[in-house]
This record gives C-alpha cells, structure tokens and sequence, in this order.
C-alpha cells in the first residue's frame, strides 16, 4: 500500500472529547514506519471517497447526534460494506451509538442507527464520568476517560473488553468488536493512551506486521505510564 487513506467522519460536529487524536496517533504512527497518510475529512453532505483503508468516527453531544444523524444514514450502507470488507471503523461513545441500530434519547425518542454495529443505547440520567480501566481478552488492559450517560445492549456481538473499574456499557462489558471494528465509550483520546489498539487498527488497515520502531517504543512508554497512573489512581493492577 503506497498511501494510508484514513477517512474522519464529522470531526466538527463529533469531535469535543479530543478524540480527533485518534486520528493523529494513526496517521503519525504509520508515518513513522514509512507509510504516507491521506486524511479526508467528511462533513454533512459530501460524497465519500470511493475507497479507503480506516474509518474513525468521534463523540459528541446529542445535538452534535442530531445534527449528523440523517448523513449517517444516508452513507450507512457504504460503512456496512466497509465493515463486511474487512475495513477497520472505529467508533468513539456518541458516533458509536449513531452506527449502532437504534439510539433512544432520555426523552424517550428513538433514532435509527446506520447497523453497522449490533448495538443499542438507551441514554439515562446519570452520568458515568471518570477513569476507566478494561481487560480486553488476550488479557491486555486499556485505560482511558469516559463521559457519558449510556446504557449500552449487545445484540450478540462480542464486548471490547471486561470493566475492572469504571461503567463502560452497563457495569461489566465495555465497547464492541464486530469483524475489524471497534466501538468504545474510552476518550483520553483513546489510541495515543493504548497504542496496542492503535497498531492493531493499523495491521489491519495496512494488511501488514507491524514492527516497534523509535518512535512508537519512545511515545509508548509515555503511555505505559499514563495507564499505570490511571490504574494507581483507581486502586487496580494492569
């Protein structure tokens, strides 16, 4: 692959939480094992690329939702070809439940979701807002901030990872995996905090190993140590 295309969803609107550093740790992370990266920003309206190899899509608060919500369903089905294709999407809290297939307000409305994930969130009125610490099931743990009011169903999908301490979706699981992609409700922004889910995203997209560089071993001890201060702090081990 001689170009990186990493497409970012609706980065005005889904984009308080910083999850817009998702989008970088990628793009700089294959930069610094010799890949060139192409970013295409998509807002409400434009026409998708015709192909791409990543998909990120960030959080946002219900108006931000609503103001996107009839673009995601509008380019649903190519996200769901993307997803069947193997293309790695990955959806942060709010963008997630917008590609999840139903999304209820603390009001009681319903909106439809693009079904790219078999997920269905149902939003309360207590917030979960804090640290958050997950066992994936390789038994790695990832580690990063959650801000939001979600309550989260899989419908038979399998969880990101296991809740050591924190909420996630409903007190036990946290995030999804279907095929090559993931949702998660982990701000922080989470890829820079868990590099092993940023290289894994990465392989996939890139359809190659992927070898520690100076680089990456240099910013990932920063990030050991960030997620061993978050767990110091939440009285957990990693």
């Amino acid at each position: 692959m001689s170009v990186l295309r990493i497409l970012h969803l609706y980065p005005a609107e889904l984009g308080i939480n910083g999850d817009a550093g998702n989008v970088l740790a990628l793009s700089e992370r294959a930069r610094w094992r010799g890949v060139d990266v192409d970013v295409v920003t998509h807002g409400i309206g434009d026409d998708l690329p015709q192909t791409v190899d990543l998909v990120h899509i960030g959080s946002g608060p219900l108006s931000g939702q609503r103001a996107v919500h009839d673009d995601v369903l509008r380019i649903a089905p190519r996200l769901r070809e993307w997803r069947d294709a193997g293309i790695p999407i990955l959806a942060i809290a709010g963008g997630w439940q917008l590609l999840g297939t139903e999304l209820e307000t603390g009001e009681g409305e319903v909106l439809a979701g693009a079904a790219v994930f078999p997920t269905r969130t149902v939003l309360g009125v207590t917030r979960h807002v804090g640290e958050i610490v997950v066992r994936l099931a390789d038994g790695t743990a990832v580690a990063g901030f959650e801000n939001h009011s979600a309550r989260t169903i899989l419908d038979g999908a399998e969880p990101l990872g296991r809740v050591v301490r924190g909420m996630g979706n409903d007190g036990s699981l946290e995030g999804v995996v279907v095929a090559q992609s993931i949702g998660t409700h982990l701000h922080g922004p989470v890829l820079p905090m868990n590099p092993v889910l940023a290289d894994r995203l990465l392989a996939t997209a890139l359809r190659a190993e992927l070898p520690p560089v100076a680089q990456t071993e240099r910013v990932d001890r920063y990030a050991t140590n960030a997620r061993r201060a978050i767990a110091d702090r939440l009285g957990v081990s990693l």
